[in-house]
């Protein structure tokens, strides 16, 4: 059950569990991880400019992204790579990003278009929106709500399948994040990656997302790139695995790397609940210029 209230806690560091959610702008966030105040407060931060902003719908390849856009900008011989990776590119909503952080080389937001800092608006922002195959969206995110501390564990995938369509989830509508923020690419300055891309050449998209950022790679740095961004090495670097935060995720029932895969879906959809996404998908996406593979 969403409780419709404003969470109280100031500090992620605070958190006890449960945790619980809470609506602000019709879309869900979760306490304490968020609250109203900080959402609010973000809208008037003023970020740096030469701070690019990956922006992603949860379970889209957010952290993969993260690490591939850390690797490019500290070419791959910084003493950031000793960091975290939440730490090398917070997420500007989360209660615990403050004014006083300084010490990130990016930004990371999962919010829609319409919450984001006003001085983002601009083309003077290099932003990295990561896509990704809704029906795998639905999957990984499935799991991951299983495994999370913070969120709701789904009754089944049917009842999961049923709130991620009517936009009932954690950060709300995926229809309505990936439309507005496609809506408004003319305005950005903006780079569309697709996960899919990601997956069958991981080289190519590396090359481009640093010929965006104005970062030239040579042949030795892009192979080092390549080596520490596979599923393997984020899964056991104690930097991007996220085993330093137990309080948020129950790692003896999954992994916060799951299997990394294209197609996944087709796993776990039966085909009546297929034909019933597509429908809606149709509805609502049919004249959407992004198109996904296998869908």
């Amino acid at each position: 059950m969403i409780q419709e209230r404003v969470a109280k806690n100031s500090t992620m560091e605070n958190s006890e569990l449960p945790m619980t959610y809470f609506r602000h702008n019709g879309i869900i966030f979760c306490s304490p991880l968020h609250t109203a105040e900080q959402l609010e407060w973000l809208k008037d931060f003023n970020i740096d400019p030469h701070i690019p902003v990956i922006v992603t719908y949860p379970k889209s390849g957010t952290t993969w992204m993260q690490q591939v856009m850390s690797l490019i900008l500290c070419n791959d011989n910084d003493s950031k790579k000793e960091m975290n990776l939440y730490e090398r590119a917070p997420w500007m909503e989360i209660v615990r990003f403050t004014s006083e952080t300084t010490d990130y080389q990016m930004l990371t937001t999962h919010l829609r278009y319409q919450m984001v800092p006003n001085c983002v608006k601009n083309k003077m922002f290099k932003i990295i929106y990561v896509t990704r195959n809704p029906k795998d969206v639905i999957v990984s995110s499935y799991h991951f709500h299983k495994y999370s501390r913070f969120l709701e564990k789904p009754k089944d995938f049917q009842d999961f399948l049923k709130k991620f369509i009517e936009g009932n989830v954690f950060y709300g509508s995926w229809f309505e994040h990936i439309r507005e923020w496609y809506s408004h690419k003319d305005e950005l300055n903006i780079l569309f990656v697709a996960y899919e891309d990601m997956k069958t050449d991981l080289r190519s998209v590396v090359q481009k997302v640093a010929s965006f950022l104005n970062k030239k790679l040579d042949e030795e740095t892009l192979k080092s790139i390549l080596n520490q961004c596979t599923i393997k090495h984020m899964q056991e670097n104690p930097k991007t695995n996220y085993k330093s935060v137990p309080e948020l995720f129950d790692f003896e029932s999954g992994s916060f790397y799951r299997k990394g895969i294209t197609g996944d879906w087709k796993n776990h959809f039966f085909v009546s609940q297929n034909e019933w996404f597509d429908s809606i998908y149709q509805e609502k996406m049919g004249d959407f210029p992004l198109k996904f593979d296998d869908m």
